[in-house]
C-alpha cells in the first residue's frame, strides 16, 4: 500500500513539473533591486543624539551649583546639627575593617591589576575611535 501511494505521488509530482513553465524575471528586475539597495543604503544614516540633552545638563549644573553654594554659605551659620550625635567610631572599629586591613597582596598581583587597569584605559579610546569610524558613513 505504501509503495502504491509513493508511486502515485511521484507520478503526480512529475505531471505538475511538466505542466508548469519556467518563470523568468522582468527585464528591469536588476535595476529595480539595485534602486532599492541604493535607497536603503542612503537612508540608514545614524544620527548622533546625546543621552542627556542641553537643557538636562543645565538643570543638573544648576542643582549642583545651588547645592554647593548652599553648603558653603550655610555651614558657618549653623552647627553640624544631628551629625554631632552620630558615633562614627563604628565605621573604623569593627571586625570587617580589621579583616580587610590584614589582607596582603603579592607584588605580582599588584602588577597584574595595574597592567589590566592600564590596558583598560588604553582600550577605551581605541574602541571609541573604532566605533566612530563605523558610524561615519
Amino acid at each position: 500500500m505504501k509503495e502504491h501511494t509513493e508511486q502515485h505521488l511521484d507520478k503526480l509530482a512529475k505531471k505538475v513539473m511538466q505542466l508548469s513553465s519556467l518563470e523568468s524575471p522582468s527585464l528591469d528586475f536588476t535595476a529595480k533591486i539595485m534602486a532599492k539597495v541604493e535607497a536603503s543604503a542612503t537612508s540608514s544614516i545614524t544620527v548622533y543624539k546625546p543621552l542627556i540633552s542641553k537643557s538636562g545638563w543645565l538643570i543638573i549644573s544648576i542643582l549642583v551649583i545651588g547645592g554647593l553654594t548652599y553648603g558653603i554659605f550655610s555651614s558657618g551659620l549653623e552647627g553640624l546639627g544631628w551629625f554631632d550625635n552620630v558615633d562614627y567610631s563604628i565605621i573604623s572599629n569593627n571586625k570587617v575593617t580589621e579583616a580587610i586591613s590584614r589582607i596582603t597582596f603579592s607584588k605580582t598581583l599588584m602588577y597584574a591589576i595595574g597592567l589590566c587597569g592600564l590596558v583598560f584605559f588604553i582600550q577605551i579610546p581605541m574602541m571609541k575611535h573604532y566605533f566612530n569610524r563605523q558610524f561615519e558613513y
